[in-house]
Parts: C-alpha cells; sequence; structure tokens
C-alpha cells in the first residue's frame, strides 16, 4: 500500500535546534493524521545527531543519501 508523502529537503539548513525539530515533529504528527508520511530528505550531520540524541528519528522516513532522479530510493527507518 502506497501512503501519500510530503517531502521536506534539509539540504539548505546548517542547524536545527530544539524549535526546528519540534516543527518537523508537528509535521509528521500532521501527516500521519491525514494518511500520509513525512519523509526528510539530504538530512545534514547536525540534524541527523539532534534526531538521534532525542530518539526522534523513527518519526520520520528518511531518504538515504544514494538517491538518484527517477530511481527508488533506499530509505532507512
Amino acid at each position: 500500500m502506497s501512503y501519500p508523502r510530503t517531502v521536506v529537503d534539509l539540504a539548505g539548513v546548517p542547524f536545527c535546534d530544539c524549535t526546528g525539530l519540534s516543527a518537523l515533529l508537528a509535521a509528521s504528527r500532521r501527516a500521519r493524521e491525514r494518511g500520509a508520511v513525512l519523509w526528510l530528505r539530504s538530512v545534514p550531520y547536525a540534524a541527523a545527531r539532534l534526531l538521534r540524541l532525542t530518539h526522534t528519528r523513527n518519526a520520520f522516513t528518511i531518504e538515504s543519501r544514494h538517491c538518484n532522479p527517477g530511481k527508488a530510493c533506499q530509505l532507512t527507518r
């Protein structure tokens, strides 16, 4: 079964603090309420570290770094 998705590209985000994380978690929660999935793309090291340290990584579907346009991405959960 395929779910609608919203993709958030974090490539241009040099820093993410608890306010940014809170916004992402709220967006993920709203997406789930509507039967959709929030994907994170191009997650920078600082944001990935924040997700890991706060144990919130599983709230999102995260595209791997090896996604090519037009091809299926390997996803980590």
